[in-house]
């Protein structure tokens, strides 16, 4: 079954249980999803729903550090609840041990030797690591910056 399936099993199950805040949020995805799948002119296949999850995952944390700087914690936490739907569809985060052993791996791989090499070790390393989950682009290049600059 693709995630477009399942989301679209879940909104239907969301709709006979009256789960209306699941409800808005599944249908925003799916049309997110439809959007970017048109946008893009190719099929809603898993790796282009994931995409679009990941970034809508990205767009709601954001707007909880917002919101709560703000001093909005109902908002805050309206935004945690969808937050929390979207991660059930999404593979596990990767920790920064996995990313930072994935690195030196794809570093000695590559034979890359300092900061210069950034770009030589970031794409291979990124298709590794997603796919073994979900990881957070701004993390893996602060390691890979660190890794470089002590070697």
């Amino acid at each position: 079954m693709s995630l477009l399936d399942q989301i679209s099993g879940d909104l239907t199950s969301a709709l006979r249980g009256g789960d209306q805040p699941r409800v808005r949020l599944l249908r925003t995805l799916r049309s997110a999803i439809a959007y970017e799948a048109k946008d893009k002119r190719q099929d809603a296949d898993d790796d282009l729903v994931r995409a679009v999850l990941a970034r809508e995952s990205r767009r709601r944390e954001e707007a909880i550090k917002l919101y709560e700087s703000g001093g909005r914690a109902d908002k805050a936490a309206d935004e945690q609840a969808e937050l929390a739907v979207i991660a059930t569809y999404l593979p596990p985060v990767i920790d920064a041990e996995a990313i930072e052993a994935a690195a030196r791996a794809v570093i000695e791989d590559t034979g890359a030797s300092g900061p210069s090499d950034m770009g030589r070790v970031m794409g291979p390393l990124m298709g590794r690591l997603r796919a073994q989950g979900t990881v957070d682009g701004k993390a893996v290049s602060a390691t890979v910056r660190a890794l470089l600059t002590d070697s």
